[in-house]
């Protein structure tokens, strides 16, 4: 039924994804041919163990949800996509800034302010753009206080 002894593909990208999977084959073969222990008792125990097991080896992947994206910043999204591609391509990036998630949008085009909103959809500030690139002044001290912590979205049409 299960083969624990089959290769993987040396082209395969994800090499701690296939410890994974032989991982659970080598449990699942032990569970169903029953090579644990014979008795009832350490059955039961051993298939709790194995199930113990799997459940660490898979904790980062249970555990792991999508990072919400407010759903302003989505509709915000989602207009910048109904316009004709902007030159450059639009990006959001998520930031901590002042110990608050905030969201930084670049502007479609030359000389205009690249907003700095919250979790609301509220401008906080421009901590770039304009004619001076510089931004508004509200946020002088984004460039140095604020941490990136991913980009949410970039235009790739």
């Amino acid at each position: 039924m299960f083969d624990t002894g089959t290769a993987m593909p040396a082209f395969t990208k994800d090499p701690y994804l296939i410890y994974k999977i032989t991982l659970l084959q080598k449990v699942l073969f032990l569970i169903v041919y029953k090579d644990i222990v014979p008795t009832t008792i350490c059955m039961k125990s051993s298939i709790f163990t194995a199930v113990v097991l799997l459940l660490a080896a898979f904790k980062p992947c249970l555990t792991t949800k999508a990072k919400a994206v407010p759903v302003c910043i989505q509709q915000r999204i989602a207009e910048i996509k109904k316009e004709p591609k902007w030159n450059p391509p639009a990006e959001v990036h998520e930031y901590i800034y002042n110990g608050k998630k905030v969201y930084y949008f670049s502007s479609n085009c030359c000389d205009q302010y690249n907003n700095l909103v919250d979790s609301d959809c509220q401008v906080i500030c421009a901590p770039s753009g304009g004619i001076t690139g510089k931004g508004d002044g509200k946020c002088n001290d984004f460039t140095t206080v604020a941490k990136h912590t991913r980009q949410i979205w970039k235009d790739d049409r």
